[in-house]
Order: C-alpha cells, then sequence, then structure tokens
C-alpha cells in the first residue's frame, strides 16, 4: 500500500503530531510511584556506635504511597520518639524496620510505630541499621528488586546471609547497649528495655535476642512476620511475642518453630497468626484482625508485668 495517499494512515499522523508528549511514569515498588525526596533532618537522630559521626552521606530517601523508604544507609542511627512529659511509663522498646536488607520502611514499619508507643507512655527508638548497597537510580532499583529470587531459593535465607544482616545484627545491639547506658537521660528503666522488628528487622530482631551480651541483652523481642535464626535459644532468653498473616508468602510458616523453640527451651512466649493481612502489614490498615496486633502487643506488655506507672 502507497501511505502517500491512505487518508487513514495521514489522520492517524496528524492526530499523533497534535497529542501532546507523555511523561514516563515513575518507577513504581508495591504498586505505587517511587518518588525521591529530601533526606530528614538529621537532628534528633543519635549514632548507635561511639564516636560515630550522624551522616546520611549517600542515602537515598523515597516514598512509595504514604511509606517513606530510605536506602544505602552506612551509618546506623537510632531516632529517639518520646512520650509526652508526665506520660512516659519507664519502658522503652527500639524498633527496627523491614526492607530485605536493602532499604527501610520507615513509616509503615518506624516512625508510626514509634508514635503510637509513645502516645501509650513508651519511649520509642527507631533504628535504621546499615544496608546493602543499591543502584542509585530509582529505575535500576526497581528492577533489580522485580528480578525476585531465583525458582526454588529462599529468599529470607539468601537476605539473612548477606553482610548487611550482620552489620544490623550489629547495630541492633550496639542500639540497646547505647540505650541502657542512657537510661537516665532518656528517664527510662535500663532493666525494660525491648525490641521489636520487622520482616528483616523481625529476623535482626531474632539475632539480637540469640546473641547478646549483658550490657546488649534485650528485657523483650517482638518479631512481627520474622524467623528464627539457625542458633539456640539461650539460656536466659528474653520474653517472646510473635505476629503473622497465614497469607504470607515469605514467612506464613515461619513464626511457629520460632514459638515452639521458645516454648520447648522452657521460655515465655506468645504467637498471633492472623488469618489475612500478607507479608508487611505493619501499621497499615487492611479490614482483617491483623490491623489490631499492636493492641495484642500492648496487652502481652501489660501481663508480662511491663508496663510501670506515668513519670
Amino acid at each position: 500500500m502507497n501511505h502517500r495517499f491512505c487518508p487513514l494512515f495521514l489522520a492517524a499522523i496528524s492526530l499523533a503530531a497534535a497529542l501532546p508528549a507523555i511523561a514516563a511514569e515513575p518507577p513504581r515498588l508495591e504498586g505505587a510511584p517511587l518518588i525521591a525526596v529530601p533526606a530528614p533532618s538529621n537532628s534528633g537522630q543519635i549514632a548507635v556506635k561511639p564516636g560515630t559521626r550522624v551522616s546520611a552521606a549517600g542515602e537515598v530517601w523515597e516514598t512509595t504511597g504514604t511509606n517513606l523508604l530510605v536506602r544505602d544507609v552506612t551509618v546506623a542511627t537510632i531516632t529517639p520518639i518520646l512520650p509526652a512529659a508526665g506520660t512516659g511509663n519507664g519502658l522503652a522498646i527500639v524498633i527496627a524496620p523491614g526492607g530485605g536488607f536493602i532499604y527501610l520502611s520507615m513509616n509503615h514499619e518506624g516512625y508510626w510505630v514509634g508514635r503510637w508507643l509513645a502516645a501509650h507512655g513508651i519511649t520509642a527508638f527507631v533504628l535504621k541499621y546499615r544496608l546493602n548497597a543499591t543502584p542509585a537510580d530509582a529505575g535500576q532499583f526497581i528492577r533489580t528488586r522485580a528480578l525476585g529470587p531465583k525458582p526454588g531459593s529462599d529468599p529470607v535465607r539468601a537476605a539473612n546471609s548477606s553482610p548487611a544482616a550482620a552489620w544490623a545484627q550489629s547495630d541492633g545491639l550496639a542500639a540497646v547497649a547505647l540505650i541502657r547506658s542512657e537510661a537516665q537521660k532518656f528517664r527510662i528503666d535500663p532493666n525494660r528495655i525491648g525490641f521489636i522488628g520487622f520482616s528483616a528487622g523481625a529476623v535482626t530482631a531474632m539475632n539480637v535476642a540469640t546473641a547478646y551480651t549483658a550490657a546488649s541483652r534485650p528485657d523483650f523481642v517482638a518479631s512481627i512476620y520474622g524467623k528464627m535464626p539457625n542458633r539456640p535459644v539461650p539460656a536466659d532468653a528474653p520474653p517472646l511475642f510473635a505476629a503473622v498473616a497465614a497469607d504470607d508468602h515469605l514467612l506464613g510458616g515461619a513464626s511457629q518453630p520460632m514459638f515452639n523453640a521458645w516454648r520447648a527451651a522452657g521460655k515465655s512466649a506468645e504467637l498471633h497468626i492472623y488469618q489475612a493481612g500478607k507479608h508487611g502489614f505493619g501499621m497499615v490498615h487492611h479490614g482483617t484482625t491483623s490491623d489490631h496486633w499492636i493492641d495484642e502487643f500492648y496487652w502481652w506488655l501489660q501481663a508480662e508485668g511491663l508496663l510501670g506507672k506515668p513519670s
């Protein structure tokens, strides 16, 4: 066909020329656009290792929906979220967000958790632990992540064997020890310092709960969709709270063995398996019973005698 004399072809060319250029859609993570944002102020952050200067150099901060993500963390910090004056009960909790050791879910599994706890009299510390390096370009990062694990592989085991898993454990232990040493400054009880983690942060929580010294031992630990490391339960293991959704495609079956190991060792443990919620429910409401995990965690703290009186 000679297109020079085809009216339909000429019309199509004219229409295409008249249409505005379409901008490329931002890369997406978990169904929402990934948009670069400036790094938050370092104000209030505390380096977990003595003598280390707080620095956000090289960090990549992005938003996706309501979440705030950070990648390429090389300096571990804690950000205190304090109860209102006169409402603190002396209890402190380190919060480790998840993200497969390549990013941290700072809102859904970090700051929002801390604000809820602070509103209930608990002094919270959001841990920004060191991570594996990722491509600086957001699109390349998404494409790399989208490749996923190889068929038949265990993505959690692979993540836990990565260098950042050991860094995160070290940072978590250092955070507990630092907070305990500064207990008077933060008006907390040095014998009521716990650790809660989500996904990779929950793996970190369980690593911390099985590899501590006297100074870095958490007084209780909470694993939200986490996994037990390949280690024995310590003789003085802290009380354990665990929660997971049955439809979690990554770690739906990992909490039961952890609970069983704690109970077999004669240690206090509580496990909640929700019918639905999938992986990563965090502080996002899904209309399932997993929305109430934090209430049940608070009731567990109360039952364990960990909540004190306001000071």
